[in-house]
C-alpha cells in the first residue's frame, strides 16, 4: 500500500519526527456494531502500524451516554480480533474525561471558551463562566440549560467550527463512569485531545472530517504543551468506502432492531461484520476486498453485487459442490440396472446413491423443443451429473401437470451429442433440506425495503451428504448458488449462481 498516506508520514519522519514516535489508533463510537465501511479504516491503520512496526491502540470514542453501551464495546473489540488484528492496548476516550474537563477550564481562563445559556446568551466574565462550568458538571442544571462553546477565531476558514460546542449537560448514567459526570464533551473537542494525550502521531479519519481538520488542529495548539508531547498529533483523511443503496448507518442498524425488523445485528440482510460472520466468510477475504479499492481522497462509491462476486470468486474454488433439487419432478429411469450397491463415489471424498427413481429440476424439462435449450427434451441427451446420458421418450400429466418423465439411460453415447449436464438426487435417498433466503435490507426516500420476513425455501439433497454436513461449514449448491450450513438440516443463502434462481 504505497500510497499519499505513507508518503506523507515518510515525509514528516524526514522532517525530523522520530520513527520510534509513530503511534496510531483506530476509534470507534461504541454506539453500534461494525459494518463493511468500516473495515477501510480498521485496514488502513493497523496496516500502518505494522508497515512502520510502531504501536496502535483502540480506543473507544465514548462520549454519548444516551447512545453507548458495553454490549457495542465488547462487540466492537471482538471483531476486531475476528478480521485477525491485535493491538497495544484498549483505551476508553472517557479515562481521559478528568483531563479534558481542566484543559477546558484553562481554555475559559484564557477567553477560548464561554458558556452559553439555551436562550443563546453568551456569558463574559471568565469567573462566571468557571462557576456555571463547575455546577454544569455537578449537575445543578438540567439538560440543554448551558453549553460551554469555543471561542474560536474569525480566521478559521469554515462555519463548521464558528464556535462549536465543546460540552453539553447529560443526566445520563454512562455505561463505564456511572453517574460521576453530568457533562460530557463533544466529537470535536474529545476526539483531538485524546489523540494528544495518547500521543498518536498521526490521526486517520475519513474524508467528511476534512472540514473540521482546521478546529482539530486549533484546539490542539490551545492545549499544547511541548513538555508533555513536542509532537503535535496529526489529521490525515481518506475516502470512505461507500455501498450504494445498502443501509450503512448505525443509527438505523438500532432503528431495525428497535422495530423488531431484525432480531439481531447478525441479521443475512445486513452487512455488519457479524452478518459475514454468520455466512462464515473468510476475514482475509473481506480485507483483500478493501486493498484492491486502493485509498485516495475521493469516495469511493460501490455496488454490493462487487464486493459478492469478489467473495463468490474466492469461495467457489474451496466450496464442496452438492446436487440440490428446488422444484423435484420424478424420472423413471426404465432401463436402470439395479445392483447390491448402487452408489457413486464422488472424487474420492464421497458418495451418492442412485435409484430407478430419481428427481431433477422442472426447469430442467421441456416438451417443446428449441435451439435454445439444452437440457432434458424428447429431442436432448443430457447427462446426469456424475452418471451416465439420458433422453426423455414419455411424460405422465395428471390435472395438465406433468408429474413423471420416463427417460432412457445410454451409456456409450458420443460425447459430441451431450449438450449440457443435469443435477439430480435419488427419489429413494432423498433428504429434504431447507434454505434461509432473503434480500438485502434498504432505505429509500425514509421507507425500508425487502423488511418482511426472511423467505424459507425446500430442497432436496442426497441422505449420504446430508449425513455429512458440517455446521457453519459453505457449500456450492450446483447450478444453483452457494450457502452456509448455519444450523441443523438449514443453509443460508450466499449468494445466487445468477441473479434468480
Amino acid at each position: 500500500m504505497n500510497n499519499f498516506i505513507i508518503k506523507e508520514i515518510i515525509n514528516d519522519i524526514n522532517k525530523g519526527l522520530p520513527i520510534d514516535k509513530l503511534k496510531f489508533r483506530f476509534a470507534p463510537e461504541p454506539n453500534g456494531v461494525l459494518h463493511l465501511g468500516h473495515v477501510k479504516a480498521i485496514y488502513i491503520n493497523f496496516y500502518l502500524a505494522k508497515y512502520f512496526n510502531s504501536k496502535i491502540y483502540l480506543r473507544l470514542d465514548d462520549t454519548n451516554p444516551n447512545s453507548e453501551n458495553i454490549y457495542f464495546v465488547k462487540n466492537i473489540i471482538k471483531n476486531i480480533k475476528w478480521l485477525g488484528y491485535e493491538y497495544s492496548r484498549i483505551t476508553y476516550t472517557s479515562d481521559y474525561f478528568g483531563i479534558l474537563y481542566n484543559m477546558a477550564k484553562n481554555m475559559i481562563k484564557n477567553g477560548k471558551a464561554f458558556i452559553e445559556t439555551k436562550y443563546g446568551k453568551k456569558i463574559d466574565d471568565i469567573d462566571k463562566n468557571l462557576f456555571y462550568f463547575k455546577y454544569m458538571k455537578l449537575g445543578h442544571y438540567k439538560d440543554n440549560d448551558f453549553v460551554l462553546r469555543a471561542y474560536t477565531d474569525k480566521s478559521l476558514p469554515n462555519y463548521h467550527i464558528k464556535n462549536p460546542v465543546m460540552y453539553r449537560i447529560r443526566h445520563k448514567k454512562h455505561y463505564r463512569t456511572a453517574n460521576k459526570w453530568y457533562i460530557y464533551p463533544t466529537y470535536d473537542w474529545a476526539h483531538g485531545q485524546s489523540d494528544y494525550i495518547e500521543k498518536i502521531s498521526h490521526s486517520l479519519c475519513s474524508i467528511e472530517f476534512q472540514n473540521h481538520r482546521p478546529l482539530y488542529n486549533w484546539f490542539i495548539n490551545n492545549i499544547y504543551n511541548k513538555e508533555y508531547n513536542f509532537y503535535k498529533p496529526k489529521q490525515i483523511e481518506f475516502s470512505r468506502l461507500n455501498i450504494n443503496n445498502i443501509i450503512t448507518s448505525k443509527r438505523y442498524f438500532n432503528l431495525l432492531l428497535r422495530k423488531k425488523i431484525i432480531k439481531s445485528f447478525n441479521d443475512p440482510r445486513l452487512i455488519t461484520l457479524d452478518s459475514f460472520k454468520m455466512k462464515n466468510y473468510n476475514p482475509e477475504y473481506i480485507i483483500d476486498f478493501i486493498k484492491i479499492n486502493g485509498f485516495t481522497k475521493r469516495n469511493t462509491n460501490i455496488e454490493l453485487e462487487k464486493f459478492e462476486s469478489y467473495i463468490k470468486n474466492r469461495i467457489i474454488k474451496i466450496t464442496k459442490i452438492i446436487m440440490a433439487i428446488k422444484n423435484p419432478i420424478k424420472v423413471i429411469l426404465k432401463n436402470f440396472s439395479k445392483t447390491k450397491n448402487n452408489t457413486i463415489n464422488i472424487d474420492n471424498k464421497y458418495k451418492i446413491s442412485i435409484s430407478k427413481v430419481i428427481y431433477i429440476d422442472k426447469e430442467d424439462f421441456k416438451i417443446k423443443h428449441n435451439n435454445n435449450f439444452f437440457r432434458l427434451s424428447f429431442k436432448n441427451y443430457v447427462r446426469l451429473k456424475y452418471y451416465y446420458a439420458i433422453k426423455a421418450y414419455k411424460i405422465k400429466k395428471y390435472k395438465n401437470k406433468i408429474t413423471k418423465i420416463y427417460c432412457k439411460i445410454y451409456k456409450n453415447i458420443n460425447k459430441n451429442r451431450i449438450r449440457s449436464t443435469i443435477q439430480w438426487v435419488s427419489f429413494k435417498n432423498k433428504k429434504s433440506t431447507y434454505i434461509y433466503d432473503y434480500k438485502y435490507l434498504y432505505i429509500k426516500n425514509n421507507k425500508i425495503y425487502n423488511n418482511k420476513d426472511i423467505k424459507i425455501k425446500k430442497f432436496y439433497i442426497d441422505k449420504n451428504i446430508y449425513y455429512n454436513l458440517k455446521l457453519k461449514k459453505n457449500y456450492q449448491f450446483l447450478r444453483i448458488g452457494f450457502f452456509n450450513y448455519f444450523k441443523k438440516n438449514s443453509f443460508l443463502k450466499l449468494f445466487n449462481m445468477k441473479k434468480k434462481y
